[in-house]
């Protein structure tokens, strides 16, 4: 029996969609862009994200998982950050480290 892999966190997909579809976030959508967010790319993210944890080969789980929307436009990398540029500057060094 295949055991699913444990490179696929489907939690951080699930949180994103929870993210999305909460009143918060679709109330700055609205304020925004003048519109809902429909949140289909996190739907889309969380069914890659169990097809990735279902694969057996965690090479192919990883190929999945770099299609997903969160690790195109958001995840952990500030030089994709859907903010930065726009509503704060990215720094070379982070503030605590300058003298």
């Amino acid at each position: 029996m295949v055991q699913p892999n444990d490179v696929v966190n489907v939690v951080t997909f699930i949180d994103e969609w929870t993210r999305c579809i909460g009143s918060g976030y679709q109330r700055d959508s609205l304020y925004r862009l003048g519109k809902f967010d429909s949140c289909s790319a996190q739907w889309n993210d969380i069914k890659l994200a169990f097809k990735a944890k279902a694969a057996s080969d965690p090479d192919e789980a990883k190929r999945l998982l770099e299609q997903t929307h969160y690790k195109k436009n958001l995840g952990s990398d500030l030089k994709v950050s859907p903010t930065a540029g726009v509503i704060w500057d990215l720094k070379e060094q982070p503030g605590w480290g300058a003298e």
